[in-house]
Parts: C-alpha cells; structure tokens; sequence
C-alpha cells in the first residue's frame, strides 16, 4: 500500500492535557484559525492538510481509496500526537467527510466532533455510504454552517444532524453585511473551541508555539 505523508502543524500550547485535531484543505489548513481566540485556550492545536483528491472520494476505512489509505494514515499520527488518549475533532468543508471516517474509526478516542461548513454528499451511493459512516459516530457533535452558505447550509446541516447519534446545529448569520456567505472557521473558531476542548481555559504560565 502507498503510503500517505500527512502535512500538519502542531500549535497552541504544546504541554497541554487536551487536544483539538482540524481537518482542512488548501494553504491555510496548517496555520492557527484564530491565534488570539487559541491563546485563551490551554489546548494543543494540530492542525492537518487534506488535499482535494482524498476529499473527492473519501471512501470507507479498510479500502483502497485515496482517503481510505489517508484515515489509515491519520489513525497512525493520532497514536503519536494524541497518545494519550481522547482528543476533539474538527472537519472543514470538504475535508468533513475525512473527519467524519476517522471519528467512526477512533469512536472510543473522538469525544467532540465539530463539522464546519460541511455539504450534503451529492449523489445517491455518497450519500448512503456517509450514512452508515455517521451512524458509526459516538461523540458528541456540534454542526455549525452559514446562513447563506451556497454549499452548507441548514438543509445540509439538518441532513448530517439526523444521521449522527449525538448531535446540533447551529444556524451563523454573515459577521457583516457583504461578507463571504461561505462560513469560514475564523469566524466561529471560538465557538469550536469551546465545544471540542471544554474546559481548558489558559491557566497564567503556559507558553503557546506559534
């Protein structure tokens, strides 16, 4: 089998009891989605780049796809970067789907799960096998999209809130008027925190990595 090279950064606070894995595509995916809001958090960020073609078909865990080999690759960094046990999940966008195979997949170590943005599976058979996906999910979830979002909004929100055992959906008006009807993770990092990593309000001391 091939094996896949996971891009990531870690960041935050690199001593920190708890930590948040995010999911996202593009050249920001490796970067803090909020530094000041993660600085209020004592919490380690590892922050992972999905490429397009893994989100494209994110396949089931086990097989041959290109995102099937990339959970795979994932569960193995999450034994080295989250070796101590449980950790919160973040999927953006496309990248989604891979955060919701892995959450399946490490269901005994993904307590939070937050999914950003993330759109409706668009044909029949992506739709069906992201079912049987999410049925397999035990954290608890928080499903926030965009109120004017063209690709994720309520509709695709409600459809992943009634497939998934334990979840919510919360509806973010546009921060101001002419922004970006796609939701960004920026605007609601504070929220995800929140929820992913409750609790781990920065104690005085505690160094951050930028």
């Amino acid at each position: 089998m091939t094996m896949t090279r996971i891009e990531y950064a870690s960041l935050g606070s690199p001593d920190a009891d708890g930590t948040v894995v995010v999911l996202r595509e593009g050249a920001l995916a490796t970067t803090d989605p909020d530094v000041t809001v993660t600085r209020t958090r004592d919490v380690r960020l590892v922050a992972v780049r999905v490429d397009d073609a893994e989100v494209a078909e994110p396949g089931a865990y086990g097989g041959e796809t290109p995102a099937a080999v990339t959970v795979k690759a994932l569960v193995e960094l999450m034994d080295d970067v989250a070796a101590e046990g449980r950790f919160g999940l973040v999927g953006v966008g496309g990248a989604g789907e891979v955060a919701v195979h892995l959450a399946a997949v490490l269901a005994d170590r993904v307590d939070r799960l937050a999914l950003v943005a993330v759109p409706e599976p668009e044909g029949p058979l992506d739709r069906e096998e992201e079912q049987r996906t999410l049925a397999g999910v035990s954290a608890q979830t928080l499903i926030l999209v965009g109120e004017h979002d063209p690709d994720a909004a309520a509709a695709a929100a409600e459809w992943h809130r009634a497939r998934l055992p334990s979840a919510r959906v919360e509806i973010v008006p546009p921060p101001s008027e002419g922004a970006d009807a796609r939701l960004a993770l920026g605007v609601v990092w504070e929220r995800v925190l929140a929820h992913t990593a409750p609790g781990t309000q920065a104690r005085p001391g505690r160094g951050h990595s930028m």
